[in-house]
């Protein structure tokens, strides 16, 4: 690690900020898009029916996925640019790896530890594709459209 008047020399850091917004918007529309396919099956397998779930939802909840959206969109946009990547391959295995340890794997097992294993495969497969395919789709246009140096 350089002295302080000597700061370590990061890769690439740069980034593209309208495909980082873009993204964002297009990552928060696959919850939608993705639920309006798989909503009913999610809903047989939490032994629900759309009259339980008609007025559970407020804005906040809609403000909170938004954040999200944002928060790991710029999270996968900091890290790709970070390795700066040279395919748009580079991107889809950095937002996968990402995917698989940090999201797919805390929430299978907290899941299957759930009371009275609770959640079984195919609900957790609908959870988690929804953000598997959020990211794969980030990863490849921030490993593709990088920002100009």
């Amino acid at each position: 690690m350089g002295r302080p008047d000597n700061p370590p020399n990061f890769v690439n850091t740069k980034i593209n900020h309208l495909a980082l917004w873009i993204l964002i918007v297009v990552y928060f529309l696959i919850g939608w898009g993705w639920y309006a396919v798989f909503g009913e099956k999610w809903l047989n397998l939490h032994a629900r029916t759309m009259t339980d779930i008609e007025h559970t939802h407020n804005v906040g909840a809609y403000v909170l996925a938004f954040l999200a959206s944002i928060a790991v969109n710029y999270t996968l946009a900091v890290l790709i640019a970070r390795t700066n990547p040279t395919s748009v391959w580079c991107g889809l295995k950095v937002a996968l790896a990402c995917w698989f340890a940090f999201i797919f794997m805390e929430y299978a097992t907290i899941s299957v530890f759930s009371a009275f294993e609770t959640n079984p495969w195919p609900l957790i497969c609908i959870d988690m594709g929804r953000p598997l395919l959020g990211m794969a789709i980030s990863g490849l246009v921030f490993g593709a459209w990088r920002k100009s140096a």
